[in-house]
């Protein structure tokens, strides 16, 4: 364990042991390690108790490493306060991997749970890359005990459970399907569909009479905090393809910081959306996804609309990172390794959406709005019950 590492877990357990002297409160903890605002399931969970649980106290949680001067200040004070806060709060939620939750040992009468960012299981990740070219070190791993301490995680289908037990070393009845998945709960929410899709067109000048391309790729790197964008995909070549009544919205993974400029050949055809905080609201006004290895796929797929896969560096990415499927034959749209047979496959437009129907049926074993108020009936509501009503 390299020193900062260290020393931020020794920071964390002091902020716990401060904790440990207070009593346990009925709160609600949604935290995220990775940006500076929630996003997807926390924000659906929060809207859930606000709605239906106003009583309940619910903290936001947020970090984002970055950089300058101050990060390490930052580190310290974000280690600190989570300390405290896993301590103290009845029910702690993360999305992703949180590392103050793996250098503690879990209070008696607290419940950590995992609901994760994305839905199904499509590259490998946790414990299953430990040691490779994305993954942590065994050292590391083994010193902190990586995703370590959940009690309950979610995944949309039983199928991926396997997966995740294998991501966290953790057994599989610890992984339910059986709640649904928050954020998908727009999907099958028409007047807030409505409201997003709108939203999204007004923010971004998109005309109705346009058809939208969706360009949301992963990122590159070894490391997240160095995350970069492919370069791969000729948007100029697509333009030409698609001819004027189509736009592109391009989405950068949220990992990456500093970007090149658009190019200015491009303006009206190619928009940047990368600062929109929610990809599923993107999805609504989407006619077609392009991707390459995103999970974003597993919720476009319920909205039964095409998917194009451009995947130029599939073998350098399979011995990288790897998959929990056979990617060529898993995924649900035909994969392509050059801008011109991307080009040529939209031009002609005719695409397969039974076959992401039918890989949208067995991604979810339950998508029908409701996942959000199950998680806050029975996940909230079984540790922290109603008040009796007073005689």
């Amino acid at each position: 364990m390299s020193p900062l590492v260290a020393l931020r877990a020794t920071l964390v357990r002091l902020g716990f042991l401060v904790g440990r002297f207070l009593p346990i409160r009925p709160r609600v903890v949604l935290a995220t390690g990775h940006g500076a605002r929630i996003t997807g399931n926390l924000a659906w969970i929060r809207d859930g108790i606000g709605s239906s649980r106003p009583e309940i106290g619910v903290s936001v949680f947020t970090f984002r490493p970055g950089h300058g001067r101050w990060r390490l200040a930052r580190a310290a004070i974000h280690a600190l306060r989570s300390g405290f806060h896993l301590a103290t709060a009845t029910l702690f939620v993360v999305d992703d991997y949180f590392f103050p939750m793996y250098v503690i040992r879990r209070r008696p009468g607290t419940t950590f749970v995992q609901v994760w960012h994305a839905c199904g299981a499509f590259k490998k990740f946790g414990y299953s890359v430990v040691e490779a070219g994305f993954g942590a070190d065994e050292e590391y791993a083994r010193s902190i005990g990586i995703h370590a301490n959940y009690d309950l995680c979610l995944v949309s289908a039983a199928r991926f459970a396997p997966f995740y037990a294998e991501a966290f070393r953790a057994p599989p009845e610890r992984f339910t399907a059986r709640l649904g998945i928050p954020r998908t709960d727009l999907f099958f929410d028409d007047e807030r569909r409505a409201a997003a899709a709108a939203g999204v067109r007004r923010r971004y000048g998109i005309p109705e009479s346009r058809r939208v391309l969706l360009y949301a790729p992963t990122f590159r790197g070894e490391r997240t905090t160095v995350a970069r964008d492919p370069a791969d995909l000729d948007l100029g070549a697509l333009r030409d393809a698609v001819g004027n009544d189509h736009v592109l919205l391009f989405r950068s993974h949220p990992f990456v910081g500093a970007r090149p400029a658009a190019d200015p050949a491009l303006a009206g055809f190619v928009i940047d959306v990368s600062d929109h905080p929610e990809l599923n609201d993107l999805m609504l006004v989407s006619d077609v996804l392009i991707t390459d290895y995103s999970s974003a796929i597993f919720e476009f797929a319920l909205l039964g609309r095409p998917i194009v896969f451009f995947a130029p560096d599939l073998a350098a990415y399979e011995a990288e990172r790897g998959f929990y499927f056979d990617y060529r034959t898993g995924v649900p749209g035909p994969v392509l390794t050059t801008s011109s047979d991307v080009a040529a496959y939209l031009r002609a437009g005719v695409f397969d959406v039974d076959r992401v129907r039918r890989f949208a049926a067995a991604s979810f074993d339950v998508a029908d709005g409701r996942a959000t108020e199950r998680f806050v009936g029975e996940v909230v509501g079984s540790t922290i019950p109603p008040a009796a009503p007073v005689p």
